[in-house]
């Protein structure tokens, strides 16, 4: 009697289902990578239009007379941004914060603080803080 056994080589069941588990595992990791890359993109985006919506709000207060800008509320700050930024990013978004501060005599400070949703509901915040002298020298600080 001859017991000898004539194999093949091929793969079991469970070595394909293994092979297949591993693999779809890849698969859905570079597809979570994928999405990540594509929502920091976007999210990129969005601060950069919003610091230009800023800055070019800003600029345009620097045109302004001093005894006019010392005049402005903050609802009239707020409506001009408002405006700016709802046209860039839509109704979701809103300029959370406009306050000015006379810090002493002719300096006065200016916060902006724009809020807007990304895309899965995330609230992103850009802060501009600047600051304006009856004379005109002004700067910009990133918070």
């Amino acid at each position: 009697m001859n017991f000898s056994h004539n194999r093949q080589g091929a793969f079991t069941l469970i070595e394909v289902m293994v092979a297949m588990i591993v693999f779809s595992m890849v698969i859905a990791g570079g597809l979570v990578g994928i999405s990540r890359g594509f929502e920091l993109i976007d999210t990129t985006r969005n601060y950069t239009r919003s610091s230009q919506v800023l800055q070019s709000e800003l600029e345009l207060l620097r045109t302004l007379p001093w005894s006019t800008f010392s005049q402005l509320s903050e609802s009239e700050l707020t409506e001009k941004f408002q405006e700016q930024i709802v046209t860039q990013f839509g109704e979701d978004s809103y300029v959370g914060a406009v306050t000015t501060e006379l810090t002493g005599g002719d300096l006065m400070k200016v916060v902006v603080t724009v809020e807007w949703s990304a895309r899965k509901g995330r609230v992103h915040t850009l802060n501009y803080v600047t600051f304006f002298t009856e004379g005109g020298v002004n700067d910009y600080y990133l918070n």
